[in-house]
């Protein structure tokens, strides 16, 4: 009875739906989160490893540390809109399956580095890999996608933890012992790990719901994923393609918010909090360890503002939120704390401030989901025009250079914090406006399973014509 309960609460009432969604959640959600586990392991190695003994085996000098990450972000930034926008044309599992392992082939090739200028080459190379927020979308509905996205990010920040932890036990294992050093050996760890979750996904990521392809689905199961998320308006490659993007509103406003966010936490980055930690006589290990704390509160975060906008099917007010800890953190590191207690408050508390990774790209698959191009583009276009900014922003307020005196760089976090605020604010109208007038939301068809599903979503727009059994509807996204 107890068991039935919690699978009730957790993926419905026994039925299509649910066992649609308990099959999506162990093989769409688990390949996923766990490959992001092992990119934020990947992401904090290059950050230990500097502290470690990176930094003098391969004679790094000023801001090399800093232009290693520029050179990951340009990277990304370039290639996240193409790559994106490739799913909707090719089969994911494909895409995804050949960059992990290329993926893991440039990180096991890491730890054999002798010079700087190759670290910059892998990275580059590493910032060419796609993300799987428009999956998802393509997946879930507006009430189950946060919480999914929410569990998608968590493994990222864990591993991002588990990055810091692997290090510190290597150092403490292998210190005074000889042989590879430990800041080689983390590198060889990932590779080695990620090679079975690519096979993984070569078997169970299903591809896209129109597909009807999962060889693990059932046809009803099949049918019900193709149908319960509503039919989009728009979901062709033409000319009209220009006009439904760059005339929209969420192709500019989202991106912006979250270059905003990334902007913002530059603080929890960059070996900002481990290079203050230095100065005050912390040790390595300790180094290593501690910052993972801006992690957990990050995991705690994303899962409690992901849960409430969920459950009130709407984002903004967990976004506020989320604004003013942007503030009062980054106010925080300004006033420059007499206190060691003061600085980990202000860095704990910005850890909080890691939520937005799933809460707005939840937000985005809500105001994109009538549109699949739009969808598409606007997900690569958040991370591209994200990362053009974060590619040079750290060089200027956040180089190595400056440790440990990070000001120029908390100043610039509390400004651009508080233009979080009147930017949600302005997200938030647009969306209350577009829902009344029917220009965002899918069109969702009743069924006994889809009425019970979103009985709560309510319809305006009419049916697109060759679709039947449509009844009108506003505000029901992925």
């Amino acid at each position: 009875m107890l068991v039935e309960r919690a699978k009730t609460f957790v993926w419905g009432p026994p039925g299509v739906e649910r066992s649609l969604l308990i099959k999506l959640d162990s093989t769409l959600l688990i390949y996923f989160s766990l490959i992001w586990f092992l990119f934020g392991i990947n992401r904090a190695s290059y950050s230990t490893a500097y502290i470690s003994g990176m930094k003098e085996a391969l004679h790094f000098q000023g801001k090399d540390f800093n232009y290693m990450h520029t050179i990951f972000t340009i990277t990304y930034a370039v290639f996240q809109m193409p790559a994106t926008s490739i799913l909707t044309v090719v089969r994911p599992r494909y895409v995804f399956v050949a960059a992990n392992t290329l993926w893991s082939i440039l990180t096991l090739i890491t730890f054999r580095v002798d010079r700087v200028w190759q670290i910059f080459i892998l990275n580059g190379f590493e910032g060419a890999l796609v993300g799987a927020q428009f999956i998802y979308a393509s997946w879930y509905k507006q009430s189950e996608l946060g919480k999914r996205a929410a569990v998608f990010c968590a493994f990222g920040n864990i591993g991002n933890m588990a990055g810091g932890w692997i290090q510190a036990g290597l150092l403490g294992t292998l210190s005074d012992k000889g042989g590879l050093p430990a800041w080689r050996l983390i590198f060889i760890v990932v590779a080695v790990t990620t090679i079975p979750i690519a096979v993984f996904g070569w078997f169970f990521i299903p591809d896209m719901p129109t597909h009807r392809a999962a060889w693990f689905l059932t046809q009803d199961e099949k049918d019900h994923a193709a149908t319960r998320l509503g039919a989009t308006k728009q979901h062709t490659w033409d000319l009209t393609v220009f006009g439904r993007v760059l005339l929209r509103w969420q192709f500019y406003l989202l991106p912006f918010l979250f270059m905003l966010y990334s902007l913002c936490v530059q603080m929890l980055q960059n070996n900002v909090m481990q290079l203050w930690m230095a100065s005050r006589g912390y040790t390595v290990i300790q180094q290593n360890n501690y910052p993972t704390g801006t992690y957990a509160t990050g995991i705690v975060a994303t899962f409690l503002y992901a849960a409430i906008s969920d459950r009130i099917q709407s984002r903004w007010q967990a976004s506020i939120c989320i604004g003013m800890t942007f503030i009062i953190g980054s106010a925080v590191l300004v006033g420059d704390p007499k206190t060691d207690a003061g600085y980990f408050f202000a860095f704990y508390l910005l850890g909080t401030t890691y939520a937005p990774q799933a809460l707005w790209y939840s937000w985005m698959a809500d105001l994109t989901s009538h549109d699949v191009q739009l969808r598409a583009i606007t997900t690569g276009f958040m991370n591209s025009f994200d990362f053009a900014f974060v590619s040079w922003w750290p060089v200027i307020f956040y180089p190595v250079t400056d440790a440990p005196n990070f000001h120029k760089g908390y100043t610039s976090s509390l400004v651009v914090g508080c233009l979080t605020i009147p930017t949600i604010g302005l997200i938030a109208w647009l969306e209350k406006r577009g829902r009344a007038k029917g220009t965002i939301g899918r069109v969702v068809e009743h069924s006994e399973e889809g009425d019970r599903a979103s009985s709560s979503d309510k319809g305006i727009e009419e049916a697109p014509e060759g679709i039947p059994s449509i009844t009108p509807a506003v505000g029901v996204s992925v």
